[in-house]
């Protein structure tokens, strides 16, 4: 990555207060030499995300991605697509970022092939779990058209705190190279022992985006609340 970039940017995040929070917006993003995200502004030159230590740290062509333990967000509410109020200081962040997008449509198998590792924080803004780098993972089918009437089949499985959580679903296609879901999630242990629900705004546990100029790679991001608290992390993808 370049030491500073427009990138459009994927953000899941969980602040101290507990209040989870996400958005897909465009972006200059400052990255360190190991191509790790160290800030984030809008457009207009507003610091969104700042003052992060990166880890979990990737980047493959037209993607990078990573997670923070530490940082402050300024945004006061959802930015882009997404939900949630997350300014003040993170107990996690994962981030995706894509330095060009495709112009037609995306159409086929991706793979995943890295991740970051889950995060788990509860409603007292608590990091309580952290699972392992590049466990989590998944494939989806994507058929994503010029009029923005496709869609993905995902399934993703996300490990963490001995248990594997698994979502399924079919998310609707909200750009050229973007796309939401709402999931069926299970777990193999007792995290949705009661109805695991997506946090990610309106019920949203899946958020995609499709990077590079022939639209082969992509980062998801999830979010959903469980018996565990609130799980999120960054899966990407290629084809």
């Amino acid at each position: 990555m370049p030491a500073s970039a427009n990138v459009t940017a994927g953000l899941v995040w969980s602040n101290d207060k507990g209040e989870s929070a996400s958005g897909q917006m465009a972006g200059t993003a400052k990255f360190n030499a190991q191509s790790g995200l160290t800030e984030l502004a809008d457009t207009a030159g507003k610091k969104l995300i700042e003052k992060g230590t990166p880890t979990d740290i990737g980047a493959s062509g037209a993607i990078a991605w990573g997670r923070w333990i530490s940082g402050d967000s300024k945004v006061k509410d959802s930015s882009g697509s997404g939900g949630g109020e997350g300014n003040g200081k993170l107990a996690t962040l994962h981030y995706v970022t894509a330095l060009s997008t495709p112009t037609g449509s995306t159409a086929g198998t991706f793979t995943s092939f890295a991740s970051t590792s889950p995060t788990v924080v509860q409603s007292n803004g608590k990091l309580v779990a952290t699972g392992t780098v590049n466990s989590a993972s998944g494939t989806f089918k994507a058929a994503l058209f010029l009029q923005t009437t496709g869609g993905v089949n995902y399934t993703l499985t996300v490990p963490v705190s001995g248990q594997t959580f698994t979502l399924t679903g079919m998310a609707t296609q909200t750009s050229l190279s973007t796309f939401s879901g709402i999931s069926n999630i299970t777990s193999t242990g007792t995290g949705c022992a009661t109805t695991c629900t997506g946090s990610l705004g309106n019920n949203v546990s899946v958020i995609g985006q499709i990077a590079g100029s022939q639209g082969t790679q992509a980062g998801v991001l999830y979010g959903f609340d469980s018996r565990l608290g609130n799980v999120s992390g960054v899966i990407v993808f290629k084809r």
